[in-house]
């Protein structure tokens, strides 16, 4: 199998495959890469502005990143959709996105529930701390 990644550009210049006509967007700002398994990369090349992350409600900064399903990316300001980058290379490509990845408020609820489902007992706990002194208290059978 061959390992080439496909690749498109993302920026201002009327040469990119993806323009994006912004003054926060670079005139060259990004790669948007697909590996022959079909999994998409947005790839930033230093741009000035950056591109940014979405995912799990939290915007971060990247360097390279796998787009997942409801991922949300950023160009400097300007906010372009998961189909308008996966549809830079055409209705016939095999793109697909990673799985969903969820906020941890989410995994723990999920893992609350499984533990109780499978019967392993009371789940950890923040042990109580001394407000004074800042050791931890056990607690006392009344």
């Amino acid at each position: 199998m061959n390992n080439e990644l496909k690749s498109k550009t993302v920026g201002r210049e009327p040469s990119c495959t993806l323009v994006v006509e912004h003054p926060s967007v670079s005139r060259l700002h990004a790669h948007i890469q697909l590996a022959d398994d079909g999994l998409v990369f947005v790839l930033d090349v230093d741009s000035r502005n950056g591109t940014f992350l979405n995912r799990n409600d939290s915007w971060i900064r990247v360097r390279r990143v796998t787009l997942c399903v409801g991922d949300r990316i950023r160009f400097g300001e300007v906010e372009v959709t998961l189909e308008h980058l996966t549809g830079v290379f055409g209705n016939l490509a095999n793109t697909r996105l990673e799985a969903r990845h969820f906020p941890l408020r989410d995994s723990n609820n999920h893992a609350k529930s499984s533990a109780q489902q499978v019967g392993h007992g009371a789940l950890l706990q923040k042990p109580k701390r001394n407000p004074a002194t800042g050791k931890i208290e056990e607690d006392q059978p009344n």
